[in-house]
């Protein structure tokens, strides 16, 4: 009797190991989201991502002088009701007034993230959603 609760929980864990990773593997890839030549046409100049810093969640650009770059990070994929709202127009959602940082926090479907790019202009962040939300669809 014992052998067979071992081998229930055993085999209970192994299926729940196999639905995590495979959910974890159908995670969106940020740096396949947003391309460094994707993030390089809209920003003007040729940035490539920083693969050191980079990671499944969250990617780095770097432009070709220590005053271009950014980050594209993906918070959830599983965003819904009332606390996805709160997430997205939450205070800190954006990068400070003042920083040479411009971005926010954004929703498509169930998925928000974040993009924040060193530059001063509004409209290349309104550029860079745009493709990542037609990046995720």
């Amino acid at each position: 009797m014992r052998i067979a609760k071992c081998v229930f929980v055993l085999g209970t864990a192994m299926v729940l190991s196999a639905v995590m990773v495979a959910s974890a593997a159908a995670a969106h890839d940020p740096c396949r989201v947003l391309t460094a030549g994707a993030f390089s046409k809209v920003m003007g100049y040729a940035a490539t991502i920083d693969k050191t810093a980079s990671t499944e969640m969250v990617c780095y650009y770097s432009g070709p002088h220590e005053g271009g770059g950014g980050q594209f990070r993906i918070l959830t994929e599983t965003a819904s009701g009332p606390q996805a709202d709160a997430m997205v127009n939450r205070k800190g959602s954006a990068p400070p007034a003042g920083s040479g940082m411009v971005g926010g926090t954004y929703k498509e479907g169930a998925i928000i993230f974040s993009l924040a790019i060193k530059s001063t202009d509004h409209s290349k962040v309104d550029e860079l959603v745009a493709e990542i939300k037609r990046n995720l669809k």
